[in-house]
């Protein structure tokens, strides 16, 4: 399997605090029959690339040393969840923040003040330069939240849709969970990962969130999890293209 969101580089943002957690991650990770991780470090000052770089650099060495020292057969590849801010309207190259080196970009905004209409234009700055834009965790913001009906639009638009586990368990919240669901039962998810941050809490244990989401009293539909957590991951390593789902207007509903 491929966990294609995680912040998995020590000491590089909130993820992973010290060398011995990000290490006791990845061999979790591993024993959950994750072969490839993308290592998604927050992006938040677009101002301030060359510094992330650098330091995603010397981190991601370090780690893909460290599973070969010890054997672990994992590979670490790099990418970044850009925060979408209003520099990014602005920014010349995105390149850098890529997943894995592909043509396709993990963005995120902020929870509650993003909308449809800014996102639509954000989306149009990624495709503008020959890029895939790639939504994190689109169950968690206010504006889809509140009309479902925004994840059609923005697929119109040409965006991909990357959930998060831990939202299909419900340990993200409820609505959050109703619209995770809905999302990977209709289709419109192209991608589900752990958005990891620790090892005692949204860690890498993806066999026992899949566990749970079976066990899940909100039934999900997990006929294309492999899919989800491996075919389409893998095609953006190698570089290959994820179709756009076509799935029908989802529709918020009323309890």
């Amino acid at each position: 399997m491929v966990d294609m969101h995680c912040h998995i580089l020590p000491e590089m943002d909130d993820g992973a605090r010290s060398r011995r957690m990000a290490f006791e991650m990845c061999k979790m990770a591993v024993a959950n029959g994750v072969t490839d991780m993308i290592a998604t470090p927050h992006m938040l000052d677009l101002y301030a690339n060359d510094e992330f770089e650098e330091k995603r650099s010397i981190r991601l060495e370090y780690m893909n040393r460290l599973m070969k020292e010890y054997e672990i057969p994992l590979t670490i590849h790099g990418g970044a969840e850009v925060f979408a801010s209003k520099d990014i309207l602005y920014s010349p190259d995105l390149k850098p923040y890529t997943l894995a080196g592909s043509r396709y970009l993990l963005f995120e905004f902020d929870f509650a003040e993003a909308t449809l209409n800014y996102a639509k234009e954000v989306a149009s700055v990624i495709l503008s330069q020959d890029l895939i834009p790639v939504l994190a965790h689109p169950e968690r913001y206010r504006f889809t939240l509140s009309d479902y009906s925004a994840i059609n639009r923005l697929a119109e638009c040409g965006v991909l849709f990357q959930c998060n586990l831990g939202s299909l368990t419900g340990e993200l919240g409820k609505k959050e969970s109703v619209l995770a669901r809905e999302m990977v039962n209709s289709g419109a998810a192209s991608f589900l990962a752990t958005d990891a941050h620790r090892l005692e809490y949204r860690n890498t244990d993806i066999n026992g969130m899949v566990d749970a989401v079976r066990q899940y009293k909100k039934k999900v539909n997990l006929n294309n999890i492999n899919t989800l957590l491996n075919d389409n991951p893998m095609k953006i390593i190698r570089g290959e293209r994820v179709e756009n789902p076509r799935f029908p207007l989802l529709k918020k509903k009323l309890f």
